[in-house]
């Protein structure tokens, strides 16, 4: 019984924690990446107030913007887009600002995807340690039915040599 025990507890109790190691950590990385990707989202906001807080200002001002900061905020938009932008202009605007949005909605997407798979894996993750805790006691039960027929062993043993 002991021996069966020892191998129940290196085999599956230790392949069982081992799973449930692994659920855990998919969820931490899960949990890593929700939060990178808010971030992401956050500083779409902020790319989208700063191009309107631009246009704003150039038009308040009748200046157009320079060229230099045009380019400055093209390539920065392009690279969260990941598409060309052509130009920061007051009719381009709306153009940009739905692909910013779009943007934003895929990674809030990504976000809910995250947190369902997150989810499933607490809920598989209970199921494992049900089943490691259900594992664990058989073994202690095989154990002490195990320690009991030796010691019943030994009890008779002594008996017979009286």
């Amino acid at each position: 019984m002991n021996i069966v025990s020892a191998l129940m507890t290196n085999f599956y109790i230790e392949d069982e924690v081992q799973a449930a190691n692994v659920l855990t950590q998919q969820q931490i990385s899960n949990d890593k990446l929700i939060a990178l990707t808010w971030q992401q989202v956050e500083a779409i906001d902020r790319k989208r107030e700063y191009l309107l807080t631009l246009m704003v200002i150039s038009e308040a001002s009748n200046h157009h913007i320079s060229s230099y900061l045009s380019q400055f905020v093209v390539n920065d938009i392009q690279s969260w887009l990941g598409e060309s932008v052509v130009e920061i202009t007051k009719p381009a605007l709306p153009e940009i600002m739905d692909k910013l949005v779009n943007l934003q909605s895929s990674q809030r997407d990504k976000i809910n995807q995250l947190y369902i798979e997150n989810l499933s894996l607490i809920e598989s993750q209970s199921d494992k340690s049900k089943n490691i805790s259900m594992l664990k006691s058989l073994a202690l039960f095989l154990q002490i039915i195990g320690l009991g027929l030796v010691l019943a062993r030994d009890l008779s043993w002594r008996d017979y040599n009286k």
